[in-house]
């Protein structure tokens, strides 16, 4: 089902999560999809994500929520 990225951000607040079928505003951000798949952890969501076999179109894996003190992204 499609979200909104602050509808994932509230539902998924704090986990990493891996969408399918992403739609991007005119700057080329992300601002929704499909969930398909959410873990607190980023290994784990790597783990699941590797059970899934069939492409399902453009996909984002990310963190919702407010990144952690002392977490950095590049």
């Amino acid at each position: 089902m499609y979200m909104t990225m602050e509808d994932i951000q509230e539902k998924y607040d704090g986990q990493w999560i891996y969408m399918v079928n992403c739609r991007k505003n005119e700057h080329g951000s992300i601002i929704g999809g499909e969930v398909l798949l959410a873990a607190k952890s980023q290994g784990e969501l790597y783990q699941r994500m590797a059970l899934i076999e069939k492409k399902r179109g453009p996909s984002f894996v990310g963190y919702a929520g407010k990144i952690p003190e002392g977490v950095a992204f590049l």
